[in-house]
C-alpha cells in the first residue's frame, strides 16, 4: 500500500518531466569568431568613441574601440550592470568616483555621459581580464593602447 501511495504521489512530477522534455526551447545564440571578426571589420560606429559593435544577442555585444583620436567619454548606467571580458588589446579603465563635470539630463536615462571621472580607480586591463561594473558606477576607458576588443554584457537590474 505504501508503495502504491508513493507511486501515485510521484505521477505529477513524472508528468511535468515528460512535459518539459516535449516542450521545445529556442536554441542558444551563437556567432562564430569569423562572423564576429567580419562584423567588426564592416561595422560603422554610430558613435566614434563607443567604437564598432556586433550584437550577438540582446544585451550581449562584441565591441572594438581604438585610440584613433576620438575622446572616450565617461559613462554611468543607473539601472544596468555591465560585464566586460577583454578579448584582445589593452587599455586603462577607470571605475568608481563621480562624473566630471556632472552630466546633463540624458536622452536615455540609463546612459549618462560626461568627459571624465574624478576620484575613480584606474585599472590596466588586457586580454583575458574581466571587469564587472555595478549599476550606477561611473566607468571610462581613459586610455586605449591602439585598439581594445571586448565582450560586453549589459543587464538591466533596476
Amino acid at each position: 500500500m505504501r508503495a502504491a501511495r508513493l507511486a501515485f504521489a510521484s505521477l505529477p512530477a513524472f508528468g511535468l518531466l515528460l512535459l518539459a522534455q516535449e516542450t521545445a526551447r529556442p536554441p542558444g545564440a551563437y556567432m562564430s569568431a569569423a562572423d564576429i571578426s567580419r562584423g567588426l571589420s564592416t561595422a560603422v560606429a554610430t558613435d566614434a568613441a563607443a567604437g564598432a559593435a556586433v550584437t550577438v544577442a540582446p544585451g550581449i555585444m562584441v565591441r572594438r574601440r581604438s585610440s584613433g583620436g576620438e575622446t572616450q567619454y565617461a559613462i554611468v548606467h543607473p539601472f544596468s550592470a555591465e560585464t566586460y571580458y577583454i578579448v584582445d588589446g589593452a587599455g586603462s579603465l577607470v571605475t568608481g568616483g563621480v562624473l566630471d563635470p556632472p552630466a546633463a539630463v540624458p536622452a536615455d536615462p540609463d546612459v549618462v555621459r560626461s568627459k571624465s571621472i574624478k576620484n575613480g580607480v584606474t585599472h590596466k586591463v588586457a586580454k583575458g581580464d574581466v571587469i564587472v561594473v555595478p549599476p550606477g558606477t561611473p566607468h571610462w576607458f581613459n586610455a586605449i593602447d591602439s585598439t581594445i576588443t571586448y565582450l560586453e554584457s549589459r543587464v538591466r537590474v533596476k
